[in-house]
């Protein structure tokens, strides 16, 4: 069932959107450093938190930290956070196959890193709480993609988190549209028209990572300078 997070921007003091992180727990952490979060800011994670990085439980673990302590989190759910669910807790055959294929194994090394035999069942419910999309009367947060043609009750589970198509053609939504899942090749966020942004800025691939204050229009960069 497709799960919808309405939210007030008013509310925060400053919104931080993040692209996929695929386990990048050092990033993320230097990044929450230069940030100075403070409990009136909110965060939005576009999906895709574990696979790929080095330690993807290790993030999740510090995401309930960070909520614990009062700071506001919201994490959309990815399809890689899809694979994993329908493959550990629904015991989904193909589903885990295509997890293993595409970063899976790494997260499993997470696990055993912690020093647990299993994902843990935060993290279960964690995932099991995630919103397919976020909305506010500005904006709209997604992992993949969002069909313009069609309300935001009648939305797609898998167009939002799985598809790849240049939806931003067609925004005429009259909200700011951000969205992760498809790395732009130059380690940058991009702005693709039409209100809408591309924040999945290949972190895990690039070594550094790179957000938006989307409030101020700031983007913070943290890691490796990419060579020019």
């Amino acid at each position: 069932m497709l799960k919808i997070k309405r939210i007030n921007e008013s509310d925060f003091e400053r919104i931080f959107v993040f692209g996929d992180l695929h386990g990048c727990l050092g990033l993320f952490d230097a990044m929450l450093e230069k940030i100075n979060l403070t409990k009136n800011d909110l965060i939005v994670i576009l999906g895709d938190s574990c696979d790929r990085g080095e330690d993807s439980i290790g993030l999740y673990l510090r995401y309930a930290e960070l909520i614990a302590q009062g700071r506001q989190i919201l994490h959309v759910r990815g399809n890689h956070e899809d694979m994993l669910y329908k493959a550990i807790f629904e015991d989904d055959a193909q589903s885990y196959y295509t997890w293993i294929n595409n970063g899976g194994e790494d997260t499993i090394k997470s696990v055993t890193a912690h020093g647990f035999t299993d994902i843990p069942p935060e993290v279960k419910e964690f995932i099991e709480q995630m919103p397919h999309i976020v909305s506010s009367e500005q904006s709209l947060f997604v992992h993949a993609a969002y069909n313009p043609k069609i309300s935001l009750e009648r939305q797609d589970e898998d167009f939002v988190m799985w598809r790849r198509t240049p939806f931003w053609q067609e925004n005429d939504t009259g909200k700011k549209i951000y969205f992760g899942h498809t790395p732009n090749r130059d380690n940058e966020i991009h702005d693709k028209g039409n209100g809408v942004f591309a924040m999945d800025c290949g972190a895990v691939f690039f070594g550094r990572l790179v957000i938006m204050e989307i409030k101020s229009g700031e983007k913070f960069e943290v890691g490796l300078r990419r060579r020019k």
